[in-house]
């Protein structure tokens, strides 16, 4: 059945320190020596590629363009010294591990060293080396040495113009049935829809599956599952929502020999994880991956929309929580970044085939320069690599879905975190300094060519009663409204949306939603002060309809929450 709430079992912050004990208690035992082994190729993976990130190269890849033919590379070569040739280096290739290139290419230069070099498209198999990066290669003492860093695709020319997505206001929801009339009552304008690539394809023929061909090979989609994702998603155009599509895989565990998720799992990922990271260290595992995205993009792409449409990609879940969330097993933050940088630029390239306004988006929880747990990794970290790799390797626009819980994810009352600053230093980003992500994206080294400031949608957040007293029930509604004017003056936020519809018995005691429990038994999905203040937000109510919650904040005019200093 699909499950269109936000994914969560439990909240973050004080919970997450008991997630990650019971993940690690119930890990598999593995032998020690073999674990060693990991954990020491995974540090020397780890030097090379930061290595690799500050190496200033003197050769270039300039441009990398595509059409359904051919892919032209272009770059400028430094001083000639020797028989340097133009190599393409799938995604399952190691780049700071060279040995023998898929496919090498002679280079012509021109004036200034600059060369143009052609090249088609499918590769024998039909394997698509839309997905492959080139670099220049040297030969030194019989193995091809990278003297360019890679350099994916940069543009393509899609399959239709569709129109970039013109939601009508901010204003999203999580986890509220489309078809429940509260999707119009409250003036909902987009929503996050969760796809578990696991309940998709298949790699063997069954009744109720229908072919596709992708990669030179027939892979099999279940039917009836992909016609309950039409049905929500042909909901969502009717009514005219922006679509996020939140990108999970679960981990192998009892799958069969054969089945899809052993090629796409990452392999050395902790079955003990809620979801785990795509594989990128075989041909197989990137086919299988890609397969299913791109029967996806290709899907709900479609210039007539008949199946509805994907606007943006949400690629995995609260990746700075990745034991949890994203399972890669034991990984510096380097080489788990690494597969997932990988995962954000296969999503892009794919999807714009059939969409030029297509995003991928990384998905992070409100922990900043703060691991929630040990084998945690720090927001800001992760951006700062994200920018690293992307100004490596070909600049691509990819944005931000960010999770600004309250430091206390039971407290609503996020106006008196003390946990937050307003510098980039802040252990978290919650609704009280959420001016400070917006800043960070607006940085001339963190824009989309220098130019553009990340997009940010805050995809999934909610604020807690503790219980359906009047002052608990006041307190999330005065909390709702806070976060709203937090958030108005940051153009760079496109989406905010709520989690959650209503409460959740499977959320560790949290009370998020806008109504109450469905088994509540003095009043069964009753609404909430906050659900009043929710539908009031964006339209001629909204100044009467958040007034109340200025003497709770202790202000009197709202533009007191609003952070005007500097930020660095």
């Amino acid at each position: 059945m699909l499950n269109i709430s936000a994914v969560k079992l439990v909240g973050r912050s004080a919970m997450v320190g008991a997630i990650a004990f019971v993940c690690f208690c119930r890990q598999p035992t593995l032998a020690a020596d073999r674990r060693d082994d990991r954990l020491k190729a995974d540090r020397r993976h780890s030097a090379r590629l930061l290595e690799y990130l500050a190496k200033k190269f003197s050769h270039e890849i300039t441009d990398v363009a595509a059409d359904a033919d051919r892919i032209t590379i272009e770059g400028r070569l430094g001083e000639n010294d020797g028989d340097l040739r133009l190599a393409e280096i799938p995604m399952w290739d190691d780049i700071t591990a060279l040995k023998s290139p898929e496919t090498l290419l002679s280079i012509d230069p021109e004036k200034q060293g600059r060369f143009v070099v052609k090249v088609d498209r499918h590769a024998s198999g039909d394997r698509d080396r839309l997905l492959s990066a080139w670099c220049v290669v040297q030969k030194s003492g019989g193995e091809y040495v990278p003297i360019s860093a890679l350099h994916y695709v940069d543009r393509q020319k899609p399959r239709a113009d569709l129109l970039p997505a013109k939601p009508r206001s901010i204003k999203g929801l999580g986890g509220c049935p489309f078809e429940s009339p509260d999707m119009q009552a409250l003036g909902i304008a987009s929503v996050t829809l969760n796809i578990v690539l696991n309940d998709i394809i298949y790699s063997e023929p069954a009744p109720g599956r229908s072919s596709y061909a992708y990669g030179g090979r027939t892979w099999y989609v279940a039917d009836r599952n992909v016609a309950n994702y039409d049905r929500y998603m042909r909901t969502a155009a009717d009514h005219g929502w922006m679509v996020s599509a939140i990108i999970l895989l679960r981990p192998v565990r009892n799958a069969p020999q054969g089945a899809w998720i052993r090629d796409a799992a990452y392999p050395d990922a902790d079955p003990s994880g809620m979801y785990v990271m795509p594989n990128f260290t075989s041909r197989a595992g990137v086919d299988a991956y890609a397969a299913v995205m791109n029967f996806l993009a290709e899907r709900y792409s479609r210039p007539d929309g008949k199946f509805g449409r994907i606007h943006d990609w949400i690629l995995h879940n609260e990746i700075n929580s990745g034991f949890y969330w994203t399972n890669a097993g034991d990984k510096t933050l380097i080489t788990y970044l690494d597969l997932y940088q990988k995962s954000l630029r296969l999503t892009l390239l794919l999807a714009r085939q059939y969409d030029p306004h297509a995003k991928p988006l990384i998905s992070l929880d409100h922990f900043w320069n703060k691991n929630a747990d040990a084998r945690g990794y720090p927001a800001r970290e992760l951006l700062d690599r994200l920018v690293d790799f992307s100004n490596r390797e070909g600049d691509f626009e990819w944005g931000i879905a960010f999770h600004p819980y309250a430091q206390d994810l039971f407290n609503p009352r996020t106006w008196e975190d003390s946990q937050v600053t307003f510098d980039f230093n802040t252990p978290l980003i919650t609704f009280k300094n959420i001016e400070v992500l917006d800043a960070w994206v607006r940085q001339p080294q963190v824009c989309f060519h220098r130019q553009e400031p990340r997009e940010i949608q805050l995809t999934e957040q909610g604020l807690n009663s503790r219980d359906y007293s009047e002052a608990a029930l006041r307190d999330q509604a005065a909390g709702l409204a806070f976060a709203w004017k937090k958030i108005q003056p940051l153009k760079s936020i496109t989406a905010f949306q709520y989690h959650l519809w209503a409460d959740n018995r499977g959320e560790g005691g949290l009370r998020l939603g806008l109504r109450k429990f469905s088994d509540d038994p003095q009043d069964p999905l009753g609404k909430k002060p906050s659900w009043e203040v929710y539908r009031t937000l964006n339209t001629k109510e909204e100044d009467a309809g958040t007034a109340f919650a200025k003497p709770i904040i202790g202000i009197k005019d709202w533009s007191e929450v609003v952070h005007h200093g500097d930020i660095r």
